[in-house]
């Protein structure tokens, strides 16, 4: 099959992003490859002023179910623009950039490998059947003595000592959620990593942290573990083959 080459609108949303009171058109260009897939690459991010020229930049990621989202983030009472996808196939990472418009220019105050590369966390299988989590400051720790034997045996020898074999990693973001709080005016981001166990699915649970973009840069305003036990998984997966 011959490469697709046409560009085509991926998605276009509008806000007042030059100004507090203007209505300003975004659109998000794209070519996909493959017509069968919702993947795009050669995407660009173009902004309508109402009363200005275009402004358009090149959008430095390829992904899958590609769009906008448009509100503040800053708290200056006018609106960013957050693009968002998907990539990385069953890893479900997810690729989050918000451009700030600032002097008639486009520039990106978020991405998401910036966050993974200034919050690295590190994950490691411990004795007794514990893995511990560091980010930073912030220390966890999870209890994995429930899961089934046949699990556990992979990981640890019979005295519940460490086998050399598996190491687990916290992951790049999987979702980065714009949230707002009843009594701000401007938006949060959610984040959320996955904590890999021994394989890919094998998820021990995931690291969440709030933030926001107040005067253009990312700060930290908490971070905690989410963690569903192993027991709570299944059942939950019982009940829902019980309805069926």
């Amino acid at each position: 099959m011959a490469n697709n080459t046409e560009k085509v609108i991926l998605d276009d949303a509008s806000g007042n992003i030059i100004d507090e009171h203007s209505k300003d058109n975004v659109i998000l260009v794209g070519v996909h490859p493959s017509t069968d897939s919702e993947y795009a690459d050669n995407i660009k991010l173009i902004l309508n002023p109402k009363s200005n020229s275009p402004i358009s930049i090149d959008f430095n990621y390829g992904g899958y179910n590609m769009q906008l989202f448009i509100g503040d983030f800053t708290g200056d009472n006018k609106s960013e623009i957050m693009v968002r996808g998907g990539f990385g196939g069953s890893g479900g990472f997810e690729i989050g950039v918000i451009y700030k418009y600032e002097d008639n220019k486009l520039i990106e105050i978020f991405n998401q490998n910036k966050f993974n590369e200034e919050n690295s966390c590190s994950a490691k299988y411990v004795n007794n059947y514990k893995v511990h989590v560091n980010c930073g400051t912030k220390k966890y720790s999870i209890d994995l003595s429930s899961r089934p034997k046949q699990y556990l045996n992979e990981i640890y020898s019979s005295d519940g000592s460490v086998k050399p074999y598996y190491e687990p990693y916290v992951d790049a973001p999987s979702a980065i959620y714009p949230i707002k709080q009843v009594y701000n005016n401007y938006y949060d981001l959610l984040i959320q990593q996955r904590i890999v166990g021994i394989v890919n699915a094998d998820t021990l649970g995931i690291i969440q942290t709030l933030g926001n973009l107040e005067n253009s840069k990312f700060q930290i305003l908490s971070k905690g573990l989410l963690f569903l036990s192993y027991l709570d998984a299944e059942n939950r997966k019982n009940s829902k083959k019980s309805k069926k």
